[in-house]
């Protein structure tokens, strides 16, 4: 039987009902994530300059400064070199990690060159990590504990003062590595 003739034999609301049906069956099957604070922080979908996907995973251990910014934005290129700076003063103790969430991808190399940042950089075209992380501006902030515990959110610029209390708060969250020979 070709499609038309099936589309003839199988009335319109019941093709209509089963297609709702097919398509809440595949919805439940998806589990949403969303930022809680004292969960694990949600799947980042977000990829890195060569367009590869980066994960959270890659800095489990250590506690992560997450920032989601966007090219237009001057309060967030501001906020990212007070970043740069503590991440050096804190000898790596906390990883960096800048989102940006604009839709058309900046030449982040040409950022990254400008500025002198040397954290990753990474890009959610889709906005689908904005999704998960409530982004509802630029720059916003979730700090993330060793164990990738979402520890605080924080929506706006933060000042100096505010950005070192954060970075040594999540500096002092680091795990102690055990001494050589114990």
């Amino acid at each position: 039987m070709t499609n038309q003739g099936m589309n003839q034999t199988i009335p319109k609301s019941l093709r209509a009902a089963l297609c709702t049906t097919l398509l809440l069956v595949s919805l439940a099957s998806c589990q949403e994530e969303k930022l809680v604070v004292g969960q694990p922080a949600p799947t980042l979908a977000a990829t890195d300059p060569a367009g590869e996907p980066a994960s959270l995973a890659a800095w489990r251990g250590k506690p992560v400064f997450l920032t989601f910014w966007s090219a237009g934005c001057g309060s967030c290129i501001v906020e990212m070199k007070q970043l740069e700076t503590l991440a050096r003063a804190h000898d790596g103790k906390v990883a960096v990690v800048a989102v940006n969430v604009d839709a058309a991808p900046p030449n982040v190399q040409e950022i990254r060159r400008r500025h002198g940042f040397t954290f990753p950089l990474l890009q959610d075209s889709l906005g689908i990590s904005l999704e998960r992380y409530d982004v509802v501006g630029t720059p916003t902030s979730v700090l993330i504990d060793a164990s990738g515990r979402a520890l605080s959110r924080h929506v706006g610029t933060q000042t100096p003062a505010e950005l070192s209390n954060a970075f040594s708060a999540l500096a002092a969250s680091a795990p102690v590595p055990a001494a050589p020979g114990t």
